[in-house]
């Protein structure tokens, strides 16, 4: 990834979605990371928490969808926009949705 460029971001918790693939939650958002040839590891794809119009759900079993808002150049909207990831088994699904929810929580303040 760029240099340090997610440093700043809490980690939670991941799932690999294949070989190449990563869905990962932070304590800010979630990323979609993709291992390439070379080891490299690249952000396809993120959402802050409070990009999201909806609360992700699940679909079809196993599919985890998640609706935020596009990031549309336009001064008079932003358009509703989702990712769907699709995983193995359906457990997979609902375990990553439950950690979906836990980092949503707001952190207990001492």
């Amino acid at each position: 990834m760029e240099n340090g460029r997610f440093a700043k971001y809490k980690y939670f918790t991941h799932v690999m979605i294949n070989k190449t693939d990563m869905f990962m939650i932070t304590r800010r958002g979630v990323l979609f990371v993709t291992k390439g040839t070379f080891g490299q590891l690249t952000c396809e794809w993120q959402y802050s928490f409070d990009e999201f119009t909806k609360e992700p759900f699940i679909v079809h079993g196993r599919r985890l969808r998640i609706e935020a808002k596009e990031r549309v150049k336009s001064v008079f909207h932003a358009k509703e926009f989702g990712k769907i990831i699709n995983f193995k088994t359906p457990e997979d699904a609902r375990w990553i949705l439950t950690k979906l929810e836990e980092a949503r929580e707001p952190s207990p303040s001492f």
